[in-house]
């Protein structure tokens, strides 16, 4: 069984960082490590998991591996800054964590701190960003580039050649055609389907995929 620190808390998200874990690691108790001063603990209804929170300012040594205990880019990103600025914790600090039942192929790069959740396919030449999650039964083409701390939401479907920037979040079965470029901290809604490159810094959704607001 190997030690991983948890930082940062979430209340729904964390759950399933827990099952992944457990069912990967063998592990049986968490420990987790807050990035902000907050009350938020864990929502588990139906199975009680070992775990402790420790207090703000406290963390894993530099030795220890780690991941993140929420997602959404922006929170992922929070937490590393926290913890890389406080407490000296690097890039490969991090732990990788993908499910035995997805498939990625030989020649694709996953960088660290990568969630892969179960029955994902990564296919060839795909560079996988620092941070990335890519939920439940996502299908992610050849040669696509997905950036650091990006969430792929459950169901997507990503053709090839696609670019994906730093901290996009793309929702739940949306489709995303070959040579389409997404630019950073854009948000793509559930079950859009992308024809057309999308910019950076908004939200766009529909089909096809048109932008309906830009974010400050």
């Amino acid at each position: 069984m190997k030690s991983i620190e948890i930082l940062g808390v979430s209340k729904d998200s964390i759950a399933i960082l827990f099952d992944l874990l457990k069912e990967i690691e063998q592990m049986t108790s968490f420990t987790l490590y807050p990035n902000i001063v907050s009350d938020v603990k864990p929502s588990l209804p139906n199975s009680k998991i070992n775990f402790k929170i420790m207090p703000f300012g406290e963390a894993p040594k530099v030795s220890s591996k780690v991941f993140f205990g929420c997602s959404t880019p922006e929170i992922k990103e929070k937490i590393y800054t926290y913890f890389n600025k406080n407490h000296q914790l690097k890039k490969d600090n991090y732990h990788k964590i993908i499910h035995n039942t997805s498939y990625v192929a030989d020649s694709s790069i996953l960088d660290f701190g990568v969630m892969i959740e179960p029955h994902t396919v990564i296919s060839s030449q795909s560079r996988i960003g620092f941070g990335v999650y890519i939920k439940r039964g996502s299908l992610i083409g050849h040669h696509n580039v997905i950036g650091d701390f990006s969430d792929i939401n459950s169901g997507v479907v990503i053709s090839g050649k696609v670019n994906i920037g730093t901290g996009c979040t793309i929702g739940s079965g949306a489709v995303i055609k070959d040579n389409i470029s997404i630019g950073d901290h854009t948000v793509i809604g559930i079950g859009s389907v992308v024809t057309k490159d999308i910019p950076e810094n908004c939200i766009a959704f529909g089909n096809p995929c048109k932008v309906v607001r830009i974010i400050k």
